[in-house]
């Protein structure tokens, strides 16, 4: 079975035109055909219906099924050809997170070996791009802050902490004498959001529809430091996990009080099944070791 006959018949799945495909990849129209003729009779049956107007193409229920499969097999190959071309890599590529970056990994980083250090290559991305770099062979691994469960099939998911959501508020601001307060009571608070992290967007926005909110943005920055200077001006209130590596001397974190409230999950994720070399497999083992550790 050829790679460029799958390549054709995934990009006619797409498209369902002969000669749309011949021109995305540069080859002739019979080409194509004679490339699907040849899958066809590789799996005894068949899978494209052409009709005589204007090339168009439909597929069978055996073509359909053979596209998902066909996609995985594509899917495969990639990944190998990624990790052939990275079979002398001594460096070990790790997703990291930006909230992540600075509420964990100072301390995750003091646990590893210097040797280890010097051969970790770091890449900050957010988890949906790491959950894909991952399935592209492009991470080794990656750090991720989640809401939801990851699917396992494919990734073995080691979770190592669990975070609530909270508001943070200047030191002189009214709100600051709470010991808790529960969301629908900000409806008329200006809010100053972390911007370029999905999950700080998701949590805010499932908690703004469970209370019938919609909350007024004042601000989004993407350094939690600025969104803390800007509250203890009395600016807006922010909403953020709290981190001892994210402190502010005149802003104060107030836990949430609703009943049913997101939580930040925090964990270390990989391929199952992993391919590494010795050296990628020695900093992958001191990393394993160091989340492990209770973090202080």
């Amino acid at each position: 079975m050829r790679i460029t006959d799958l390549q054709y018949y995934l990009a006619l799945t797409d498209n369902h035109n002969f000669s749309q495909v011949s021109q995305q990849f540069h080859v002739s129209q019979p080409t194509v055909s004679l490339a699907i003729q040849r899958l066809e009779k590789e799996v005894g049956a068949q899978l494209a219906i052409r009709s005589s107007h204007h090339n168009i193409v439909s597929l069978t229920h055996a073509g359909q099924v053979f596209a998902q499969h066909a996609q995985a097999m594509l899917e495969q190959y990639n990944l190998a050809l990624t990790e052939i071309g990275r079979i002398d890599e001594q460096s070990l590529l790790l997703g990291l997170p930006p909230i992540i970056q600075i509420s964990y990994f100072p301390e995750i980083a003091g646990r590893l070996s210097n040797q280890a250090l010097e051969h970790l290559k770091t890449v900050e991305v957010g988890a949906h791009k790491a959950i894909q770099l991952l399935q592209d062979g492009k991470l080794d691994a990656s750090f991720l802050g989640y809401l939801d469960a990851i699917d396992q099939n494919d990734f073995q998911v080691i979770q190592f902490d669990q975070r609530p959501f909270e508001i943070v508020v200047a030191n002189d601001h009214p709100l600051a004498n709470h010991s808790a307060i529960s969301f629908r009571e900000l409806a008329n608070q200006n809010f100053i959001l972390l911007k370029g992290s999905f999950i700080h967007k998701q949590a805010f926005e499932q908690l703004a529809q469970a209370n019938h909110l919609q909350p007024d943005i004042l601000f989004s920055s993407s350094e939690p430091y600025a969104i803390l200077n800007l509250v203890s001006q009395n600016r807006g209130i922010g909403f953020m996990v709290s981190s001892k590596n994210i402190q502010h001397p005149n802003v104060k974190f107030i836990p949430l009080s609703d009943p049913a409230q997101p939580q930040l999950n925090v964990g270390f994720v990989y391929r199952k099944n992993p391919i590494m070399t010795t050296e990628q497999n020695t900093i992958f083992k001191e990393i394993l070791a160091a989340i492990h550790t209770p973090m202080l």
